[in-house]
């Protein structure tokens, strides 16, 4: 959108390296498709405009992040179909594209402070919806702990939590405790990432 080309013009991979410190980090590149390329990899490699095109990506009164969020996208896309993230090229990543975990992790490339969780506008329908049908199948009794998604059998209780978390974010420390002080002796977390792909 912002360079007026064909996303097949460029190729977009990851890898994982040691760094400095010898952290194992992942690394996402950019590489021209086309022999003897434009250059838009080199161009979106400087900082200043890899910043420029996250901010587009991100705006929410803009043009990309408009289309995702349109009642007639948002409304019926789960992960992610073929009118956002899913051509021929990628179909062997279908089962775990996901379009709003993506925009999650945007979001944090330009702010490492952004909020993830189920309370931006993107993510606050689907929670609900994933957890009705998961819990329903089960046949446990629906609740909520936290705020969070959940449902119960005797001493069992599974929470739904955004697949971002770790088992120490605060949401998650809550719901568990929130769990435990109504008998739950076994509570556990579900991701809706798993819920939506690999239920049972």
């Amino acid at each position: 959108m912002t360079l007026d080309v064909n996303e097949r013009e460029l190729n977009v991979g990851l890898r994982v390296v040691r760094d400095t410190q010898d952290r194992i980090i992942g690394q996402v590149f950019l590489s021209d498709s086309l022999e003897n390329g434009a250059g838009y990899c080199s161009h979106l490699g400087d900082p200043a405009e890899a910043e420029r095109l996250l901010r587009f990506v991100t705006d929410a009164s803009g043009p990309f992040l408009g289309r995702f969020l349109a009642d007639a996208h948002a409304g019926n896309c789960l992960t992610s179909c073929p009118d956002c993230l899913r051509d021929y090229s990628n179909m062997t990543w279908y089962n775990i594209l996901d379009w709003r975990i993506g925009l999650d992790v945007a979001h944090l490339a330009v702010d490492a402070n952004a909020a993830v969780d189920f309370d931006v506008p993107y993510w606050r329908d689907l929670p609900p919806r994933a957890a009705e049908g998961y819990f329903t199948a089960l046949g446990w009794e629906q609740t909520s702990f936290a705020g969070l998604p959940a449902a119960r059998r005797g001493p069992e209780a599974e929470i739904l939590v955004h697949p971002l978390w770790a088992d120490s974010h605060p949401q998650v420390s809550r719901a568990m405790a929130e769990a435990r002080s109504s008998g739950i002796a076994r509570p556990r977390t579900k991701t809706v990432f798993e819920v939506l792909r690999r239920p049972f």
